[in-house]
């Protein structure tokens, strides 16, 4: 009678099963880490505005953030060219002698904390050329910005034409920094009656420092 021994089957066992161990996982790089958090969900507060950073535009310019108007927490102040620029949320100027309408505040806080696809509309009653204005989440993504990822909200704002026209409209695209609030981009898209369009880049961040 031979006798097998059980050694041999029990080493190509653990060979086998050494084999299919899963590699140790790579660390997540920080353009992998920031797109990990991409969701379809809207701000879950709109951020203060931003106070004492500063920025640098694509073109040189240098912004100042000041923190928030006193008498109005939403409307912000930031400055260049030696000039404060108050905005609304950071990115919007409604006429310049009049406040932000309540109907066009709600829009905008409605558009900025709904998930992706929330649209909101508001009458400009200040402008001749456009009245009904809508408001809309069209996505998340992450923007790069001096080499850093950083999550954003892409807000579409369009201005339709008063006389009803609909190929006559003038259309902005803002994407909005989620942590502070600061604006990263905005672009304005103009639609032509041969079906053209064409985009116009209005602001374009460089760098961020500090601001929060």
């Amino acid at each position: 009678m031979y006798f097998i021994s059980p050694l041999p089957i029990v080493v190509t066992v653990l060979l086998f099963t050494s084999g299919c161990q899963t590699p140790p996982s790579a660390p997540r790089s920080e353009a992998q880490a920031a797109q990990l958090q991409i969701t379809d969900a809207g701000l879950g507060d709109v951020p203060d505005c931003a106070s004492g950073g500063s920025a640098t535009l694509a073109d040189g310019v240098r912004v100042g953030y000041l923190g928030s108007d006193p008498t109005d927490p939403q409307r912000c102040l930031l400055e260049w060219s030696d000039r404060s620029h108050p905005l609304y949320f950071g990115f919007w100027s409604p006429n310049p002698k009049r406040p932000i309408s309540e109907q066009a505040r709600q829009a905008f806080l409605t558009a900025l904390t709904g998930p992706v696809g929330t649209e909101a509309r508001f009458r400009d009653d200040d402008a001749r050329m456009w009245d009904d204005v809508t408001v809309t989440h069209t996505a998340n993504r992450v923007v790069d910005v001096a080499g850093h990822p950083r999550p954003a909200l892409e807000l579409r704002v369009v201005r339709h034409d008063a006389l009803g026209r609909s190929d006559v409209r003038a259309e902005m695209h803002y994407l909005i920094d989620r942590a502070t609030g600061v604006l990263l981009r905005s672009e304005s898209v103009t639609s032509m009656a041969d079906g053209g369009v064409t985009r116009t880049t209005g602001w374009q961040l460089d760098t961020l420092a500090q601001a929060s």
